[in-house]
């Protein structure tokens, strides 16, 4: 790959000297201007590209340096009858999971002294006493309305018409889909 980098970088720059020859004679023509720039381009871009190879030459050499290392390490342990060393520097790049986030501590919200809906009185009376209390996850201001999101999916929406709380956002969709259609 290095190889084929250097390659397209000394074409680049080759060409871009055969498009400042080719300009030399048209300069004071817009054409030959356009030549120019075109060939300075060229002659960047050739150079970046082989700045890219020289830098993969060199990643490939640092890499072949650490196996080395690494494998006459494995001989020396070997030859002192040593426990194998740290595993090899490819397998130490691995990536490994972070750990767990802790969960944050929200404000206990009291229900509001609305009237449930339908849909939301249907999905809470199959709960009972097993209920745990649920958390603030966070809020949301829109259109004149305060929204309340929960821990366990609820949405409370506090609108000049009055205090909503739906079970889920699909039943928050839905009414807000028949307010849409009736209005």
């Amino acid at each position: 790959m290095k190889w084929l980098l250097v390659l397209l970088g000394l074409v680049l720059i080759v060409l871009a000297g055969a498009g400042l020859v080719a300009s030399i004679d048209l300069l004071t023509t817009e054409i030959g201007a356009i030549y120019a720039t075109c060939s300075a381009i060229s002659a960047a871009a050739g150079l970046v590209i082989l700045a890219m190879a020289a830098l993969a030459h060199r990643i490939d050499a640092l890499r072949a340096a650490i196996l080395r290392q690494s494998e006459a390490t494995r001989r020396v342990a070997a030859e002192l009858d040593l426990a194998p060393p740290v595993p090899p520097p490819a397998a130490a790049l691995e990536p490994t999971e972070p750990p767990p986030i802790p969960p944050q501590s929200a404000p206990e919200v009291e229900p509001t002294s609305a009237p449930p809906l339908a849909a939301d009185a249907a999905s809470m009376e199959g709960q009972g006493e097993e209920r745990q209390p649920t958390t603030l996850v966070g809020r949301y201001s829109s259109g004149g309305a305060n929204y309340s999101i929960f821990s366990d999916g609820s949405i409370e929406a506090e609108t000049d018409q009055g205090s909503y709380r739906f079970a889920s956002m699909s039943d928050f969709k839905a009414y807000i889909a028949a307010k849409r259609a009736t209005a």
